[in-house]
């Protein structure tokens, strides 16, 4: 086999960008080369390449599992794995992470390739609609073509000990895949030169959003939220399928003068320092890495009671916690907020203590020392910390 390790992802800007450069980048200080194989979600004009990176082979995944084109990715998929031997398999995404595995099982027992699956929110979870099952089943499956599932809340790792009992794949609990808290809370940019750039006046109370526009992370309750509140704006950076249901929903409040859609901005995370606090009400999250980040930036959050927000927002300590889909308690946390600056001094202090345990060294250490468990890296002193999760 070869010194090389292969990602795989549904897509590759919004997903291996985002969220794995820095374990690729210690990887390839580790002597291992990496490739990645993910969907082209780039814009027309943008130049595919990825950092940290010696092959990307583009390679389509549906995130329907009906859908059969799926079949066609499997093929090119095992095609690849044939030609590389990869010594490591870095598996992401529910349906990817599923064809993945399936077209690995070859590898995996006659050339000894390690399969590693990092579940960023399990599609089945307590309330789920009753779909999930499939979700279920299908990860119960091919829990027997992994060597390890990786977890980021313990809601998740709970339910995959009870997938992987019958099976010799492993159970990890990491904190998140690492928040760059240094970096976010050393930002040069102003609060006044972020809020010149979309005309918000320095005075106003505004509030921030990131993430995927679609109808899970329901920015829809948000913009409900803040138009209720007058003089209060919101900065909503992100792209999606929902995003002309937002627009529209805006127009018929008439708030296009307060509420502003500023796409998705690689600059996302300086721009929390243009905002007074951060408004997320996802029905379901893994982890919710931007909520995370806007701790980091000292901001008081506005969320939803899920699995994930439960393992970091503490409600009168660093968040006002509301249930999902219920705009008049959005609109309320708004309103307290946006009226006592005191108190969102506070929760967003607190909110950056918090932050630190989600840390890109500490979820870099965890992972470093699960990877070295499956493929052979040099020894260094003190580089890895104590493993969350239990050896099976």
């Amino acid at each position: 086999m070869s010194k090389t390790v292969l990602f795989v992802a549904s897509v590759t800007k919004k997903h291996i960008i985002q969220f794995h450069l820095p374990y690729m980048k210690w990887l390839q200080e580790h002597g291992y080369k990496v490739h990645v194989c993910s969907g082209d979600d780039f814009e027309p004009d943008e130049p595919k390449t990825v950092p940290y990176c010696d092959e990307y082979f583009i390679v389509p995944f549906y995130r329907s599992p009906f859908a059969t084109s799926n079949f066609r990715s499997y093929r090119e998929l095992r095609k690849l794995i044939a030609e590389n031997k990869y010594e490591l398999v870095h598996c992401h995404t529910p349906v990817a992470a599923a064809i993945a595995r399936y077209a690995l099982r070859t590898a995996r027992k006659k050339q000894g390739t390690k399969v590693l699956y990092t579940a960023h929110g399990f599609h089945f979870y307590k309330g789920a609609p009753k779909i999930s099952k499939l979700y279920y089943l299908v990860e119960k499956i091919m829990a027997r073509y992994t060597d390890a599932v990786i977890t980021i809340n313990r809601e998740d790792y709970q339910a995959a000990e009870k997938m992987c009992r019958k099976h010799s794949c492993e159970v990890y609990e990491i904190p998140g895949i690492g928040v760059d808290v240094k970096r976010i809370a050393d930002c040069q940019r102003t609060r006044e030169s972020i809020r010149d750039e979309f005309k918000i006046p320095h005075d106003a109370f505004l509030v921030m959003s990131n993430s995927e526009i679609n109808e899970n992370k329901n920015v829809e309750c948000s913009i409900e939220a803040v138009a209720a509140n007058k003089g209060v704006y919101m900065l909503i950076c992100g792209t999606g399928k929902s995003m002309d249901k937002c627009r529209e929903l805006v127009g018929r409040l008439g708030c296009e003068d307060r509420i502003i859609f500023a796409g998705y901005r690689y600059d996302a995370k300086e721009l929390l320092h243009g905002a007074d606090a951060f408004i997320f009400p996802s029905y379901r999250e893994g982890l919710g890495l931007a909520a995370i980040e806007a701790m980091a930036a000292g901001l008081p959050l506005i969320v939803s009671d899920n699995r994930g927000t439960r393992e970091y927002a503490i409600n009168g300590t660093n968040a006002i916690v509301c249930d999902a889909g219920n705009v008049s308690q959005f609109a309320d946390a708004v309103k307290l907020l946006s009226s006592d600056a005191g108190l969102c001094s506070k929760y967003g202090e607190n909110g950056r203590k918090t932050a630190e345990k989600y840390s890109i060294e500490s979820s870099l250490a965890k992972m470093a020392e699960i990877y070295g468990r499956y493929i052979e890296l040099p020894e260094r002193k003190n580089e890895t910390g104590v493993l969350s999760g239990e050896n099976r």
